[in-house]
């Protein structure tokens, strides 16, 4: 996989992490949105969303680590 390919899955699923969370403190907090979150969070929606990414994710070898492994 390309570096950029690599760098646009890796912002796709931090997206996917803040909008999740987004929508976890809407519902803690009662917040305007909070029936609509709730509603998607349970939804087969986000059940799917959820398997695609934990499918996805994998773990991130930073820069340094490379470099460390590469030198090992």
């Amino acid at each position: 996989m390309s570096q950029s390919n690599e760098v646009r899955t890796q912002a796709t699923e931090r997206l996917f992490l803040a909008v999740v969370n987004q929508a976890i403190s809407d519902v803690l907090e009662n917040g305007k949105q909070a029936k609509e979150a709730e509603r998607w969070l349970l939804s087969k929606d986000f059940d799917a969303l959820d398997r695609l990414f934990a499918f996805a994710a994998k773990p991130v070898e930073s820069p340094f680590q490379r470099g460390n492994r590469q030198n090992a």
